[in-house]
């Protein structure tokens, strides 16, 4: 596969189709959930996370920005994961959710991120549907970032050479409630990037991967 340079990123969300559908989750039980319905006995709650290019203006290339969440967290303790979080009642957007959760959790301001776009979202388990929102973040103000300790351990970055090839990720199975389910996971480093963010992650990469292909992106 090709690089994935900082630049194929904007060109696929200036040209690519609309974000509208869902991102198909690798379980197939989980296939059948639908926007507006209960899942699994629970109403679907609006959520978003931020998909933050880290990039350095003398550079093409690009990491991403990830979380590892506190192990005291009800949902997803210890888990990488995306900046972002539930949607209160005054976020206008998905995006304005992505965004005001990434102050809060890494102390990233709302204008130090410019917004690429959106992807279709992901219905999970929990009865949450994420919106997954791309934006770009230099690389000088992603070093002055800081997590929330009352929900980040850590920050770190993954190479979008990596995240952005779809080869990397691995199909796995789990048992869960005496059921096994199906999840994409990689490992980066010592961590272990599973379950919505890697499904997310996973997605973009299989897009992605398919637009450089077709060679949409000499377009611009």
């Amino acid at each position: 596969m090709a690089k994935v340079a900082i630049h194929h990123m904007e060109a696929y969300f200036q040209l690519r189709p609309s974000s509208s559908g869902l991102i198909s989750p690798p379980d197939p039980s989980d296939r059948s959930l639908v926007p507006g319905k209960h899942v699994y006995g629970k109403p679907v709650r609006q959520a978003a996370v931020l998909v933050p290019l880290i990039h350095s203006p003398r550079s093409t290339t690009f990491n991403v920005l990830l979380t590892l969440r506190t192990k005291h967290l009800r949902n997803h303790a210890g888990q990488v994961s995306l900046p972002g979080g539930s949607m209160d009642a005054d976020d206008k957007n998905a995006v304005a959710t992505a965004l005001r959760e990434t102050e809060e959790e890494v102390d990233i301001k709302p204008g130090q991120v410019r917004i690429l776009g959106t992807m279709p979202s992901i219905i999970l388990p929990s009865a949450y549907q994420v919106t997954p929102v791309v934006g770009v973040i230099d690389s000088r103000i992603a070093a002055r970032a800081h997590p929330n300790p009352d929900e980040v351990a850590e920050i770190f970055e993954a190479p979008a050479s990596l995240l952005f090839n779809p080869a990397s990720y691995q199909l796995q199975t789990m048992q869960l409630r005496n059921k096994p389910r199906k999840f994409w996971e990689l490992h980066y480093q010592q961590f272990r990037i599973w379950g919505a963010t890697a499904a997310i992650l996973h997605h973009l990469a299989q897009e992605v991967f398919t637009f450089m292909e077709s060679g949409s992106s000499q377009d611009l």
